[in-house]
């Protein structure tokens, strides 16, 4: 293992300052180029049979050795095995560098006792994809290469090879290779067992009969599944994992806090872990369920983007295409391993809802000690997209009702009937519709452009002059209650009714219909509220605010404490409590008059909108 970043990085690699950027945009843009000199033809030997120990006499061997493509001046070492064809080392070893940063390199004139050989690659490599420990004090160029110098491992028999490539897969199954030999097996079964093992560990069913035929800029299913773990495993987060007790979101990203030690310990434990049974144990796969889980989160945008959509974002966006590609493809593989780690099938608009139950461990956050916590088992809840990993019980208390009363009220004005809601927080009681006002002004007498029943203008909600739709509200022309469109003895929601009645709530979300779908997650109406998209997955609904509102603005605050104290992700009083106090402040502007919900979350807007509904609220 290679300890010292810079005096390693500056040795083998004098020349990095000249070089042009090189990292996975590159690779992929040029990867057709890179695999006619690395690709595999037919000598390839996957299919011989054994046929005893053969020497090798004045052998050349080439090949790529790649995590990422480990960088010029890496070292690769040959090992030689026993003539009694045991794989143990004679203690004879050929050693050569990488020639460029593809990983490629060369043995000639390799005599050896046995056709079976140990290789071992150890070097930096250029990240595959995204960089994840940034600072200051280097380069672009050199944020592509990786902060941490990785060794690989390979077992190859060269009797009918000219190609051997050292990579994660090689690396994975090689313990295994050398287990499945000592127990009887010949090599072309070890090698085609292992490989096998290895892909279904992933979810991949990808016959593979030599790992080191596979090359990441290659195009077969297995290269790209080569690729795909490679990408996964670039992620930091995969070894440097947070813990989640410290005070910050992540631990500090800086080149002298990594300790390289922890990449070697994370690969070499995939070797491992496969050598005696070939199967990944879930204490190894949780840590790569829980990465896979995080990316198809992340990157859920990525579900219904295709190569037309990326090819065309790369026309308005010159250079956009590669680093699509990249997040498509982690997004993929990660998908699938986690279905497969988990065992459940595809979640869909048609499963929305709908829960599974898993007894497999994986990292979550869990918010009342606030660290990540092993979960063993819990539920798995389709949103309409993707799984999302919950507690045991939380299904249960999506559904659970919050208290509250349920009535009706008619409206005088045309007999409609509303359903109703009614709650007590801070000592106050609300009653509020449970439905959106639906009554029909007349535009003629009002002078007012309502564009359907139901649908308003502020100014027509409001039922002032339409010209406060441009011109800034005079003193007078709003009341502290307004009752506007509203029914005698009711009035129009005003921001602190909004506050209050999400407070109460818990969040916006409780008070959504089921039918709202879009982006909002798996939630229910657990107030009988009935909220309903309007238009782009949002609501807009009329309301307003008046300088009186800001009368003992502290104790309308302490009124309000279950807001931040039960906000829907809240993990802490102290920041989420910071940051509720601030917003429900900014609702009370003395101009606002939208409330609007999007996606479970909510805001108050000052522009006057001539298309939002209504909710009114009992004097």
């Amino acid at each position: 293992m290679i300890e010292n970043y810079d005096e390693t990085r500056n040795a083998i690699h004098p020349e990095k300052k000249m070089m042009a950027k090189t990292g996975i945009a590159l690779a992929l843009a040029m990867g057709a180029m890179f695999s006619g000199c690395s690709e595999i033809g037919g000598s390839a030997g996957t299919s011989e049979e054994a046929e005893g120990i053969v020497a090798i006499a004045n052998k050349k061997i080439s090949g790529a050795a790649q995590k990422g493509p480990l960088v010029k001046g890496s070292e690769v070492v040959l090992r030689e095995t026993s003539a009694e064809g045991n794989l143990e080392p004679t203690g004879r070893e050929y050693t050569t560098v990488t020639i460029n940063d593809k990983g490629d390199f060369n043995f000639d004139s390799l005599d050896l006792v046995s056709q079976y050989v140990l290789l071992s690659a150890e070097g930096y490599y250029i990240h595959d994809g995204e960089v994840y420990f940034d600072d200051d004090n280097r380069s672009e160029e050199e944020k592509r290469f990786s902060e941490c110098p990785m060794r690989l491992d390979a077992v190859s028999d060269l009797r009918k090879r000219e190609t051997v490539n050292i990579n994660l897969l090689t690396h994975f199954e090689y313990k295994r290779v050398l287990n499945l030999i000592k127990s009887g097996k010949n090599f072309v079964e070890a090698k085609r067992q292992a490989s096998t093992e290895v892909m279904n560990a992933f979810g991949v069913d990808v016959d593979v009969s030599s790992s080191e035929d596979l090359n990441i800029f290659n195009t077969s299913d297995a290269d790209r599944t080569l690729f795909n773990i490679s990408l996964l495993l670039d992620e930091s987060s995969s070894w440097e994992f947070w813990d989640g007790t410290s005070d910050e979101w992540g631990p500090e990203i800086l080149l002298e806090n990594i300790d390289c030690s922890k990449l070697q310990a994370y690969i070499d434990a995939f070797a491992n872990d496969f050598a005696d049974d070939g199967v990944l144990s879930d204490s190894i796969m949780q840590d790569l369920a829980t990465q896979a889980y995080r990316i198809t989160g992340e990157y859920s945008h990525m579900e219904d983007i295709d190569e037309s959509d990326m090819r065309k974002k790369d026309r308005k966006d010159p250079g956009s295409y590669e680093e699509l590609m990249v997040m498509k493809k982690k997004y993929e593989f990660s998908k699938r391993l986690f279905l497969n780690y988990m065992g459940v099938e595809l979640c869909t608009e048609d499963l929305w809802g709908e829960s599974r139950e898993f007894h497999k461990p994986i990292i979550a956050y869990d918010n009342s000690s606030n660290q990540m916590i092993v979960l063993q088992s819990g539920y798995l809840l389709c949103n309409g997209s993707s799984w999302e990993v919950k507690r045991t019980g939380y299904v249960d208390s999506l559904k659970m009702k919050i208290d509250h009363e349920s009535g009706t009220m008619i409206d005088p004005r045309d007999g409609n009937v509303y359903k109703t809601v009614s709650f007590e927080i801070g000592g106050k009681r609300y009653e509020w519709m449970a439905e959106d006002l639906n009554y029909e002004v007349s535009e003629t007498r009002m002078m007012l452009k309502v564009k359907q029943k139901g649908i308003y203008s502020w100014t027509a909600a409001m039922q002032i002059d339409p010209k406060y739709m441009t011109e800034p509200v005079e003193d007078g022309v709003i009341d502290v209650v307004h009752q506007g469109i509203c029914p005698d003895g009711w009035h129009i929601s005003s921001v602190k009714d909004w506050n209050a009645l999400v407070a109460y709530a818990g969040g916006v979300l409780n008070l959504l219909n089921e039918n709202w779908r879009d982006g909002a997650g798996v939630h229910y109406d657990r107030l009988d509220f009935n909220l309903l998209p309007m238009e782009d997955g949002m609501a807009y609904y009329h309301t307003y605010t008046h300088q009186s509102f800001h009368v003992n603005i502290e104790a309308q605050v302490d009124t309000l404490k279950m807001y931040y104290d039960n906000a829907p992700f809240a993990y802490n009083e102290g920041f989420w409590g910071g940051f509720n106090r601030s917003g429900y402040l900014g609702n009370l502007e003395f101009d606002n008059k939208t409330f609007r919900i999007f996606l479970g979350f909510d805001s108050a807007l000052e522009e006057p909108r001539e298309s939002a509904r209504v909710r009114c609220v009992k004097n």
